[in-house]
């Protein structure tokens, strides 16, 4: 009897392609810092180190467990491990456990962690752990009573900047902050080209801002797009108060980047939250106006800020609307980059539109929303020129892809299912009747699109006249009324205009014609360019 065959899976090839940064090369700071979360952090640091091309990344979370198993699997266990996590679908955007791994795309990596029953820090070092790290690799924990020493065996002639780390990370830190519970996480040389330009935490004056510090406020966990502050951004108190109660919000994290300030290098923290522009104050107010007031739209400072939540499938969904005009965000978002201007490398124009979020992260733009037929009244909010005077996110438990870039076909269902889209369209006829500049945006956006429409079509019909004496034309000889016309002879893809000459042709043909019953006669004939010239 043949014996059964069964499928291989390489786990080294998985990682391979795992671990290698997918879209952005701070990516691997977004995944950890969503795992600190999870783990219930309420303090991480960040210590970017520029001449290793690595960084020490540290929280004081429950710390990876190697003996208790969640979800049938040890949170230790989990970090080394591919498709197999402690966490749940839908109560985290990180049950697939594969994130971590863009670790593993370095020269080496040191886990060190220690978990609130446990008398010794326990630690981990792998060499070249894309390659070396396999099914057969023992991952055990190895203990130490003084992990600072371990960080001086990893580091044993740290250059200047390294070494200034390296002593904040002292006896007195484990003491102090890692004594009970935690998890550092060491990066040697990790795969990135033109590392320092994306790991700097240095800010060096108004044209060049760290694009870490940014990322981390743009693009994690830490930017929860559903921290509304709004004594410093206008939201409404009550609308903060629900959204606390959506899974997984956490405000009460903080993040300490490694940064220099007047030439020295310190701890600073990162402000949370999504960073919703600051509403105007008193004296920015009085200069405001609003967008039928003002010349051209890309010259408005208006500002506007309208959120809600609403139940589908059972879950709830927060959507968030915060407009800012074009010039209010180009002035206001500062550190932002440009057209023209480099700044910190996060790009203003990505910033502005519709965003789908998951779990407080946002994911991906979503403008196309606006092509559902339930949305046609609100759809010139899908185009650039509109895109520039807001944002718009949608959060729920969206389920997101590998990579957490996008979201899976199954949550793009969602977001097409006209129950749905019935909530969004309900959103925005609220927040049309309660704010008058969303109000007159859509006004003036749907005049000047109108405007343009006339003055494109204007502009094409005088280039059709200017052209009709050169065009082809011929004589019909055997129909009374057009013996002695001129007709212009249609041209590829003039196809409305033969439209036109055959609604002509089949009035003017006879109802005594032998022909007649061929003709089908249309009643009238509507057309563009060419075809209105008939």
């Amino acid at each position: 009897m043949e014996k059964p065959k069964y499928p291989v899976i390489s786990y080294s090839h998985i990682l391979s392609e795992l671990s290698v940064n997918r879209k952005d090369p701070c990516e691997v700071i977004r995944e950890l810092i969503s795992n600190s979360y999870d783990a219930n952090a309420s303090n991480i640091e960040i210590y970017p180190l520029l001449q290793e091309k690595g960084f020490i990344y540290f929280d004081d979370g429950i710390g990876l467990h190697e003996t208790q198993e969640t979800n049938g699997i040890t949170p230790y266990v989990a970090f080394f491990s591919i498709g197999k996590s402690t966490k749940i679908q839908g109560e985290s955007i990180g049950y697939k456990c594969q994130g971590s791994k863009l670790c593993f795309a370095s020269k080496k990596i040191t886990v060190i962690t220690r978990c609130q029953d446990e008398l010794l820090w326990r630690y981990k070092s792998i060499d070249n752990p894309k390659n070396n790290l396999n099914e057969n690799f023992d991952i055990s924990s190895e203990y130490h009573s003084q992990p600072w020493e371990i960080l001086n065996g990893i580091f044993q002639r740290p250059k200047t900047q390294t070494r200034n780390v390296i002593e904040q990370l002292n006896q007195n830190f484990f003491a102090s902050k890692f004594n009970k519970q935690g998890t550092m996480i060491i990066v040697e040389e990790l795969e990135v080209e033109n590392f320092s330009a994306y790991y700097s935490s240095d800010d060096y004056g108004s044209d060049t801002w760290s694009y870490l510090k940014h990322y981390i406020r743009f693009n994690t966990r830490h930017g929860d797009m559903r921290i509304l502050r709004p004594d410093e951004t206008g939201f409404p108190q009550r609308r903060l108060i629900s959204f606390t109660k959506t899974p997984a919000y956490n405000d009460q994290c903080k993040i300490y980047l490694w940064s220099k300030k007047r030439s020295k290098y310190s701890l600073q923290e990162i402000k949370s939250g999504y960073p919703y522009l600051d509403k105007p104050d008193q004296a920015e107010e009085s200069k405001i106006k609003t967008p039928s007031q003002i010349s051209t739209l890309n010259n408005g400072n208006f500002s506007a800020r309208y959120c809600s939540t609403f139940k589908y499938e059972e879950r709830t969904y927060c959507i968030v609307l915060a407009i800012d005009g074009h010039r209010r965000a180009l002035n206001k978002y500062e550190e932002l980059s440009r057209k023209g201007q480099k700044r910190s490398g996060i790009r203003l124009a990505d910033q502005r539109g519709v965003f789908i979020s998951s779990e407080g992260v946002r994911i991906c733009p979503c403008n196309e929303i606006f092509e559902h037929n339930l949305l046609k009244e609100y759809h010139l909010l899908g185009e650039a020129k509109a895109q520039s005077h807001y944002i718009l996110i949608i959060n729920g438990s969206f389920d997101v892809v590998t990579n957490r870039n996008a979201v899976t076909d199954s949550s793009r269902q969602i977001l097409k299912d006209p129950s749905f889209v019935e909530n969004i369209k309900k959103f925005f006829d609220e927040a049309k009747r309660q704010l008058q500049v969303f109000r007159e945006l859509i006004e003036r956006l749907n005049r000047e699109n109108q405007e343009e429409k006339l003055e494109a079509y204007t502009q094409k019909l005088g280039v059709l006249k200017k052209g009709v004496q050169n065009r082809n034309r011929f004589k019909v000889k055997n129909i009374d009324q057009l013996k002695d016309k001129w007709i212009i002879q249609p041209e590829i893809g003039e196809e409305h205009w033969v439209g036109a000459l055959y609604t002509m042709f089949s009035h003017l043909v006879t109802v005594d014609s032998p022909y007649a019953k061929l003709w089908v006669r249309p009643l009238t004939f509507s057309g563009v360019g060419l075809d209105s010239i008939a």
